[in-house]
């Protein structure tokens, strides 16, 4: 497959189009968005700001691509690729929006996955992510795709563009992932099964609770078209890599500070990964 970046961004003031004009993007109506030195840009509007300086601070996204390139969580990347291909095998022309993309190790993943495999489709990617430390990261990779700072609430593509839309470990919004896909469009979910991670959570928390993974709720936009399950172990080989596990999940936030010591003082871990994919396709209107 064609491996090429996404080239068409709307305004998020307006949803007018955007075009290069120098070092920026610019709409018809003027809003004028420069591009950052690693090649992104910056589409969060202010007033979509949950903070100064939301989604995933600096340090958790250092903490991130040092843990995931050991490979720990290839098997996951590996299932994504393979469930990507198998989605878009039978299209010539393809978006693909990863909503969410962190600092685009599975984006990267996929398009070495896409670049391997034997087709004459092209295949349009983007990434998107509401941290702008993310962003930043993602754009430092050797990918042909398009990274933007934006938000899940309405991604900043044209109406029906996004065949479609990844959203790993992340926050889907219904509603704004909608408003860019076609009927038969898809979108792929990878949540936390009841045993991810369940070694580094018997140590921080004084009681692990196993749930059935995280809840999926949908709108009658869509239907659900098929759910797998995927086990692997991960060898977490020093403490410094175990540090960065526990800082690149939700767990940092919520552990107690004996959990936390209890954690520093391993000098190795062996942890369940455990993920869900789930698909789901846009109907009709």
């Amino acid at each position: 497959m064609h491996v090429r970046p996404s080239n068409i961004l709307t305004c998020p003031h307006d949803g007018m189009s955007l075009a290069p004009r120098g070092d920026s993007l610019v709409c018809a109506s003027g809003h004028s968005f420069d591009r950052a030195r690693e090649g992104y840009v910056n589409l969060l509007p202010v007033q979509d700001k949950a903070s100064l300086d939301p989604g995933d601070t600096k340090q958790m996204v250092a903490a991130r691509r040092h843990f995931l390139e050991t490979g720990a969580y290839a098997p996951i990347a590996d299932a994504v690729s393979a469930l990507t291909i198998a989605l878009i095998s039978k299209t010539t022309d393809v978006t693909i929006l990863d909503a969410g993309c962190g600092e685009g190790y599975y984006l990267q993943a996929l398009a070495i996955a896409l670049s391997a495999h034997a087709s004459p489709a092209t295949v349009r990617l983007a990434g998107i992510d509401i941290s702008k430390w993310a962003v930043r990261a993602a754009a430092k990779r050797n990918v042909a795709a398009t990274w933007v700072v934006a938000s899940n609430r309405r991604p900043p593509l044209p109406d029906a563009s996004a065949d479609l839309i990844l959203c790993l470990f992340g926050f889907p919004i219904w509603s704004g992932f909608a408003a860019i896909q076609p009927p038969g469009g898809h979108v792929l979910l990878v949540d936390p099964g009841p045993n991810h991670l369940l070694e580094l959570r018997a140590i921080i928390y004084p009681e692990v609770r196993v749930s059935n993974g995280a809840p999926t709720v949908a709108t009658d936009a869509y239907t659900l078209v098929s759910e797998s399950r995927h086990l692997s172990v991960a060898h977490v080989a020093s403490p410094a890599l175990i540090a960065d596990l526990l800082s690149m999940t939700p767990h940092a936030h919520r552990a107690s500070l004996a959990g936390r010591s209890a954690l520093v003082a391993r000098t190795h871990l062996e942890v369940t990964i455990d993920v869900t994919l789930r698909v789901f396709r846009r109907l009709e209107n």
